[in-house]
């Protein structure tokens, strides 16, 4: 993965921080003092972040990796049950059904229409349907980028979209079927004959042409955790878009967004270090000039004078240094001048 290049640098100083807390206490004192990160956004800066956007960022972040450490419990608690219980002649078959649909690991790219009828056991019962699809109406949080509709709410960044489904408390991973393809998702529970989910990634029209939007399936997750409030679960859906896109929605046919209201702020981390490196020259000089200092510019300028004052040939050589004594437009008012 293309973050592991920075493991010896982090291990580093993960070592000589002593511990995590202090280790974020490191990461968040760079960001305060480095970065836009807690800059809030005031009208017309094209730095920092709204209020409240940031702590998003933060746990949508956390959320994901709490997701990829379930996953892989859940997925070696499985694996060690099928080793202890299934029967060598059995296991290859019941095991790859399991990692494919019912482990909350990794989606694979397998075609919901193929896929879906492995989930079904062969005393499946539609009684309770209603009560294990659930609502969203009792809700409280506003999705970011994204809505809500009668079976889940979900939101989204220009990279990716978490779609969150409510399921009866007590709901089982192994319970769940849950197939992310490269356009379509399928989400459902075993023994239900009506899915959660059922339906392709939209479609974008906008400039004249049908681009049905897809998915990395390989960065795709899903996870079963218990809600807040503890009267039911929820199954949360990470994907991550193939092209950096607003969605107007989450499946095709769903309620639209105005995605011209979306929430675009992006992080300057998002940007090449060409650009990175523009907007830190921005933000120092607007800090500097609300100071009443010098900016990069005139600072650069200032040193560079400085170097040619005492130069050899100088009229200004061993005289101190007052660069209000040089007209750029003209020659220079030190009477030793031509």
């Amino acid at each position: 993965m293309a973050e592991e290049r920075f493991d010896e640098v982090l291990l580093n100083v993960a070592g000589q921080c002593g511990g995590i807390e202090p280790l974020f206490d490191v990461i968040f004192s760079f960001l305060y003092r480095k970065t836009d990160f807690f800059h809030i956004m005031k009208p017309g800066d094209k730095m920092g972040f709204p209020e409240g956007v940031a702590e998003k960022l933060l746990l949508r972040n956390f959320r994901r990796y709490e997701m990829l450490a379930k996953s892989a419990v859940a997925k070696a608690e499985i694996t060690a049950r099928e080793t202890k219980d299934i029967a060598p002649a059995q296991k290859s078959n019941e095991a790859g059904m399991t990692s494919a649909i019912a482990v909350p690991s990794p989606a694979m790219s397998s075609a919901p229409s193929s896929a879906a009828p492995q989930s079904e056991p062969s005393d499946a019962k539609g009684e309770g349907k209603e009560i294990r699809r659930g609502h969203l109406k009792d809700f409280v949080d506003v999705p970011y980028n994204g809505s809500s509709t009668s079976k889940y709410s979900w939101e989204q960044t220009i990279n990716d979209v978490t779609i969150t489904a409510r399921v009866p408390k007590g709901t089982k991973a192994r319970d769940v079927v849950c197939v992310i393809g490269k356009s379509h998702l399928l989400l459902k529970l075993k023994g239900e004959a009506t899915p959660i989910l059922d339906g392709d990634y939209p479609c974008d029209k906008r400039n004249g042409n049908e681009i049905w939007e897809k998915v990395r399936t390989d960065e795709c997750y899903w996870n079963l955790s218990e809600d807040a409030q503890g009267d039911h679960s929820n199954v949360s859906i990470y994907l991550e878009k193939e092209r950096e896109t607003w969605w107007k929605s989450a499946l095709h046919g769903e309620e639209e967004i105005d995605t011209t209201k979306v929430d675009s702020t992006r992080s300057m981390y998002d940007y090449d270090s060409e650009t990175q490196g523009a907007i830190r020259k921005i933000m120092f000089d607007q800090d500097q000039k609300r100071k009443g200092l010098p900016s990069s510019d005139d600072a650069k300028n200032e040193e560079l004078l400085r170097k040619a004052w005492d130069a050899e040939g100088s009229p200004f050589k061993g005289t101190p240094f007052d660069p209000q004594a040089i007209n750029f437009n003209g020659s220079s008012n030190a009477s030793g001048s031509a």
